[in-house]
């Protein structure tokens, strides 16, 4: 049995875009509340090769919304545990792991990937991919959430994510004003789509998508 064979029925993906899933590398910046999860969907989706990166390890603190982490999992390497956990639930894919922060010195690590995802919780992070893009004309998706609300912004102009963002230091922090499980798993599950779209060549969306998953609002925000 095709474990694939739920998307090769769907006219958007289809054979031909399966097959191009396979072929392709994605590199995820961030391994916490929307990194696991998007990690997950990815390798479930049979994207062929993904990169994961991040420092930090896991502290009891994630276990509330970081849903590939347990308790025994508790002050270990994040990308280590990762790993472990996603080739267990798909020997097939490659996955490869850097221990480290994603800087402008060291963006070099992006170079033979066709997909940035941006699953951080930083700025600063996110002003590297973006330097690193303009530089290559490589696309990305942004996605962050806090509190009871989440943005996803597939990046193909690096100088209007500048525009929209340039001036911001830091998004609300989680630590100060808490975050719902729900909310990044709705994130994750939107930067994912955007991906796939990508990936197999389909139409994707060109507005910021804005979430508040407590008052159930879905809004579109045209960017230009």
């Amino acid at each position: 049995m095709d474990r694939y064979v739920r998307q090769r029925v769907l006219r958007q993906i289809g054979n031909e875009g399966q097959e191009k899933l396979k072929s392709s590398k994605v590199v995820v910046i961030g391994v916490g509340a929307l990194g696991t999860l998007t990690a997950e969907l990815l390798v479930r989706a049979g994207i062929g090769k993904i990169l994961l990166v991040d420092k930090d390890v896991v502290d009891m603190v994630n276990l509330q919304r970081q849903v590939l982490f347990e308790e025994v999992d508790i002050g270990q390497k994040k990308v280590v545990v990762a790993k472990e956990k996603l080739q267990r639930i798909n020997k097939n894919i490659e996955i490869e792991v850097i221990d480290d922060f994603l800087r402008d010195g060291n963006s070099i690590m992006l170079n033979d990937c066709d997909l940035i995802l941006d699953c951080t919780d930083n700025m600063r992070a996110r002003h590297a991919i973006n330097n690193y893009c303009a530089s290559t004309e490589k696309k990305w998706v942004h996605a962050a959430g806090s509190g009871v609300t989440g943005n996803v912004l597939v990046v193909d102009n690096p100088v209007l994510f500048e525009k929209i963002f340039g001036g911001s230091a830091s998004f609300d922090s989680c630590e100060e004003i808490g975050v719902m499980n729900s909310l990044t798993a709705m994130v994750s599950s939107l930067q994912v789509t955007e991906a796939l779209k990508i990936l197999v060549g389909d139409e994707y969306c060109k507005d910021l998508i804005r979430v508040n998953v407590w008052e159930n609002k879905y809004e579109r925000i045209r960017v230009s």
